[in-house]
């Protein structure tokens, strides 16, 4: 059971957009794993975790630029499948779906490669709004240590424990999408071979 109005084919924007996203991602985690954060800018031992944390630094406006690109491509017509396939349960019937694919999941079984699936739409759009959460955190920690904008202490002590817990919703996320691209490669041959039957 698929809905209607779930596309999915993506475009190739899109695809290069996911990514360039994804690449980012995956260089900013490896880098937080093994960085040190300074108790200040030119204090603490400039060793290779100091110089891990100030690659991190800089790659992350870049991957705050490809998320505002990711954002808008995602409202403009021609995007496909569009935002409303990453944010599904704002619709009740994607919501019946979603719920049909998750029981189906536990099983095993996942919809046919040429349907629009409410469940991946939503794994993506959870991870496309984790990084947003996590960009926009960087980038004024990013301002306010490196360029020097004015921004109270509390304030921008309060953003490093948002974006440190954006960085283990990221990893979760990683995680999560890695293990279920594996269910979907683990269950695919029994779908289509319970599709071929019919």
């Amino acid at each position: 059971m698929t809905a209607p109005a779930m596309q999915a084919k993506y475009d190739r924007t899109t695809r290069w957009l996911h990514a360039a996203l994804a690449c980012g991602v995956v260089v900013q985690l490896a880098l937080s794993a093994v960085m040190h954060v300074p108790p200040g800018p030119g204090l603490g031992t400039n060793d290779w975790h100091r110089k891990a944390f100030e690659l991190h630094a800089k790659v992350g406006p870049w991957v705050g630029f490809i998320v505002a690109l990711h954002w808008l491509w995602l409202l403009l017509p021609q995007s496909r499948p569009g935002l409303s396939y990453l944010f599904p349960w704002a619709s009740a019937e994607t919501r019946r779906v979603l719920f049909a694919e998750l029981e189906s999941l536990v099983r095993l079984r996942i919809p046919p490669p040429a349907a629009g699936s409410p469940l991946v739409g939503t794994v993506h759009g959870l991870g496309l709004a984790a990084v947003t959460g996590s960009a926009m955190c960087g980038i004024t920690l990013y301002l306010g240590y490196f360029v020097g904008i004015a921004i109270p202490r509390p304030i921008l002590h309060g953003v490093a424990l948002a974006h440190l817990t954006f960085g283990f919703l990221m990893w979760t996320f990683v995680i999560a999408h890695g293990s279920m691209a594996l269910v979907h490669w683990i269950a695919r041959p029994a779908s289509q071979g319970l599709a071929s039957d019919r």
